[in-house]
């Protein structure tokens, strides 16, 4: 039964949002069997399945007084039917889909070997599922998928491209193991550590393994420098898929850890992941649904982020690995190995194959053979590495009475490797940094003039340099003449800790001295802790007064806020009140007030004065804010004078002797607290004085940019160094890994512990 030209144009309308283009498409329509045989016609073609047809129908479905809606079936805005093709993430990819749309079928096809082979011998059920898919979300992985667009030339018109997370950065020691028949199965899945495996090629026994698991190892092995290669792969996979990544993964990064394992990612990933395919697709979704989408990649094992490498990425780290066996079943306990029961099962599978038979690819990399020299130097003379044979022996930090503790460190532990032999420019005094900053981190800086070289780096580089007392329309010179800018709040230089916790107490209304204003030789007033920041100085007390409440606010907000806080330590000689121990920022007479003996004295702060007073302002700090991070630095600008009774120079290595040794004690105790070697890189041998001008006090604009340079390269993510040619191969190879736990190679698998 042919059907009229009336129903023909009706469902172009419906299904293509157009009339047809002329009555010759009426005519061949009419020879539809049925108006569900032409809805199938028009819904195949081009352009219903590019999304431009389907884009207008998601909108209209989401209208709120849509009657699809409105009968309660369900909370779909679309009736769109996916295809998901790739690795063991397009399953929850699916499911997430199908909860953010209310899609009737979001069917996912996990690109194994098996699942390819069956597609290739059964054609019909392939052609059915490409027919009846609105869209084909495929990872990129062309070989695998090569023969369906070439059977199916249809496909390729609904195929869209979506991106791979694989994100090593949280797991570098993560990898996996070949033998003879491909992957073979660890305790954690298909998931090895490479350490465990090295240590059990290299001939260590479980003990002396574990030995390596520490900073200096993880250091030496790049570990510390996986970020910005493994950021920089998922952007690109972000490019590739027309899907921008940066800001989502700055997200995620600010949420904490967001991989379960280096190729797992965890559930809000992926909803996020879900949302911006579907967003390029123009389909609406619905909010908050992801919540009631099983985690089932947690189900396949959960690799801990190591204690020292958290303390890099600001997280909480652990040595608990949860096999993939366990987890989320209700009725099942939760089983969690320890470093050493992993390492001990980890030994116990390798110890099924014969030797040579495993492989991993890493254990080739320069990264590697360096520790080889590094283990043979640690060997007492005569011992030679050999396969494990179960005996105790001194490995990289074994305490054979043959070896003293100085062999086998780092070069940075030594001298002449890390001071006297490389060139000037290239020497780097950091060497464990306890975390990183983002570009979205709110950085706010404080203390003397040498930070400001700080917030000029941050503003160069793309960085959040966290300014809250903002200019009144002032252009750029008035305003930075005005100190708006110069630090992240108006007040001027803090050149002691002891001001930094007075100003905290006064912004919160703590502490009010009893100077609050002083007048100047020309009549003009100032504000007695920020004499110079209006150069003409106030005309009356109530203004003063505003500017200093509005500085108050400014101060508040940026404590209460700011993410990362760089302070300074400048000088210990300061000049305080005598009636309430008021410090303040230059000696009265100097910038305005009158020097009055009786009044203002003298003081220079000792070390146990400088911990005290920063370890009150850290607990102030974390009252308000209890995220906030701490770098604390040491100008390397010498004194411009001293009072007390001695030469200047004495004084000036006295008071930075005094705040360098303070500020080592102050991070030691604060793990939130890092320290940053600007004084050593200026002042350090190695640079010969060459760093400071001919006054020998003001720092040469080389010296300031080999410190800017040494911060952007620990301390900022996405800035440093041309990563390792080894770590970008290994970490592109990890993308093109499919999970495939029933095609490992299981022959020798020992059993994990009863719960």
């Amino acid at each position: 039964m042919a059907l009229s030209r009336d129903a023909v144009i009706w469902g172009f309308r419906f299904i293509l949002g157009r009339d047809p283009e002329s009555e010759a498409v009426i005519e061949a329509h009419c020879a539809a069997r049925d108006p569900e045989h032409l809805a199938e016609l028009l819904m195949r073609s081009p352009e219903f399945t590019s999304g431009r047809r389907l884009t207008k129908l998601l909108a209209a479905h989401a209208e709120p007084g849509n009657s699809y809606r409105s009968r309660g079936a369900h909370l779909s805005t679309s009736s769109a039917r996916f295809l998901l093709l790739g690795n063991c993430q397009v399953r929850p990819l699916a499911r997430l889909i199908q909860a953010l749309t209310g899609t009737t079928l979001a069917t996912a096809i996990e690109l194994l070997p098996k699942n390819l082979e069956r597609l290739r011998a059964d054609p019909a059920t392939l052609e059915r599922m490409i027919a009846e898919s609105d869209l084909i979300l495929a990872q990129p992985c062309p070989e695998k998928i090569r023969f369906m667009i070439e059977a199916f030339p249809g496909a390729q018109a609904k195929l869209r491209s979506i991106p791979r997370i694989t994100f090593a950065a949280f797991q570098p020691d993560a990898d996996y193991v070949e033998g003879a028949n491909g992957r073979i199965a660890g305790c954690i899945g298909e998931y090895h550590s490479a350490l465990a495996f090295y240590g059990w090629t290299r001939g260590l026994t479980p003990a002396q393994t574990r030995e390596l698991f520490s900073d200096e190892v993880f250091a030496s092995l790049g570990y510390y420098d996986y970020w910005d290669t493994a950021r920089a792969l998922v952007l690109a996979e972000g490019v590739r898929a027309e899907l921008p990544l940066d800001e989502l993964i700055d997200r995620w990064t600010r949420a904490g850890l967001w991989m379960h394992t280096m190729n797992h990612p965890k559930p809000f990933v992926l909803a996020d992941l879900a949302r911006a395919i579907l967003a390029r697709e123009g389909i609406a979704t619905l909010a908050g649904v992801e919540d009631f989408v099983a985690d089932e990649l947690s189900r396949l094992g959960v690799w801990p982020v190591y204690p020292e490498i958290a303390q890099r990425l600001s997280l909480e780290g652990h040595y608990h690995f949860k096999p993939s066996h366990n987890g989320l079943n209700p009725a099942q306990p939760v089983v969690l190995l320890g470093l050493e029961e992993f390492l001990h099962a980890s030994f116990d599978i390798y110890a099924g194959y014969g030797s040579g038979e495993l492989r991993c690819a890493r254990l080739e990399s320069e990264r590697y053979r360096a520790l080889d020299a590094r283990l043979a130097g640690a060997r007492p003379r005569g011992e030679s590495a050999g396969p494990q044979d179960g005996t105790e022996r001194a490995g990289a930090h074994g305490h054979d009475r043959h070896r003293h503790p100085y062999e086998g460190l780092p070069d940075y532990h030594f001298w002449r490797r890390a001071v006297e032999a490389p060139a000037m420019a290239d020497v780097d005094p950091v060497t464990a940094p306890s975390f990183a900053v983002e570009k979205t981190d709110r950085v706010a800086t404080a203390g003397s003039c040498f930070a400001q070289h700080l917030s000029r780096t941050l503003r160069s580089h793309g960085f959040t340099y966290y300014v809250t007392e903002q200019a009144p329309g002032l252009p750029a010179e008035e305003a930075a003449r005005r100190n708006y800018g110069v630090f992240s709040a108006r007040y001027g230089n803090l050149y002691t800790a002891r001001q930094l916790l007075q100003l905290f107490d006064r912004a919160y209304g703590q502490f009010v001295p009893r100077d609050a204003v002083w007048r100047r030789a020309d009549n003009r007033l100032v504000d007695p802790f920020r004499p110079q920041i209006e150069p003409e100085g106030f005309a009356t007390v109530e203004a003063l007064e505003a500017s200093r409440s509005e500085h108050f606010a400014g101060v508040r907000t940026m404590l209460e806020t700011l993410d990362v806080l760089v302070f300074t330590f400048g000088l210990t000689e300061s000049w305080r009140c005598r009636a309430d121990g008021a410090i303040l920022p230059l000696a009265p007479g100097v910038a305005g007030g009158q020097m009055d003996p009786r009044c203002y004295e003298f003081v220079n702060f000792a070390v146990a004065d400088v911990v005290t007073d920063m370890q009150s302002f850290i607990a102030r700090l974390r009252s308000v804010n209890s995220r906030a991070r701490l770098l604390l630095t040491v100008s390397p600008v010498p004194l411009m004078a001293t009072y007390e009774r001695r030469h200047v120079l004495v004084s000036n290595t006295s008071s930075k002797a005094v705040l360098r040794a303070a500020v080592d004690e102050i991070c030691r105790s604060h793990p939130s607290c890092d320290y940053f070697p600007s004084f050593e890189i200026i002042t350090g041998n190695h640079a010969r004085g060459s760093y400071f001008d001919s006054d020998l006090r003001s720092v040469r604009p080389e010296g300031v940019e080999h410190v800017m340079r040494v911060f952007m390269r620990h301390y900022s993510r996405g800035q440093g160094a041309s990563p390792d040619r080894d770590l970008v191969r290994e970490l592109a190879a990890l993308n093109d890994v499919v999970c495939d736990e029933e095609a490992l190679d299981r022959r020798p698998r020992t059993a994990l512990p009863a719960a």
